[in-house]
């Protein structure tokens, strides 16, 4: 009897070990992605700037350049008080200071998009765009150079 007992506890022990054997060579399980967190790529970070800079490029990069080097670019947080055109209450705005031509583009970051309504020459009627940050960064801060150039911009911002 005592024979048996000790051959099943034998088996027993035999097959643990094979069972601890194979689980230490089957490669660990990797945690399931589902396909909308796989094929998104973390969201780029910009300061409100940065992202005024970036909506200026996108839609009016000649104005914004020659306002930059004149040190005419006025950036601001529209205020309760200020007088702006419906639908734009809560968005940032890039302005010349001289306001020669009209043109003043207001950009509000809403998850990874952002919306861009903006005028030109007096134009008074709003156009609206819509970038995502992903697509501002693949095409406006992606190089060193680019970058440089966007945050110098950044740096020659004035303030309302």
């Amino acid at each position: 009897m005592k024979r048996k007992v000790i051959i099943a506890i034998i088996i027993l022990i035999s097959c643990l070990c094979v069972a601890v054997t194979i689980n230490f060579n089957r490669p660990s399980p990797q945690p399931v992605q589902d396909e909308t967190q796989s094929s998104q790529q973390p969201k780029p970070k910009f300061t409100d700037q940065q992202i005024g800079i970036l909506a200026g490029l996108a839609t009016s990069p000649e104005w914004l350049k020659q306002n930059i080097a004149g040190n005419q670019l006025v950036y601001g947080i529209v205020k309760p008080s200020d007088t702006v055109p419906a639908g734009v209450a809560d968005y940032s705005y890039l302005v010349a200071a001289d306001d020669q031509d009209g043109t003043v583009i207001f950009f509000k970051e809403e998850g990874q998009t952002v919306i861009i309504k903006y005028t030109s020459q007096r134009n008074t009627k709003l156009k609206t765009k819509d970038l995502t940050l992903s697509q501002l960064k693949k095409e406006f801060y992606q190089t060193r150079s680019q970058k440089r150039e966007v945050d110098d911009y950044v740096a020659g911002l004035r303030t309302e």
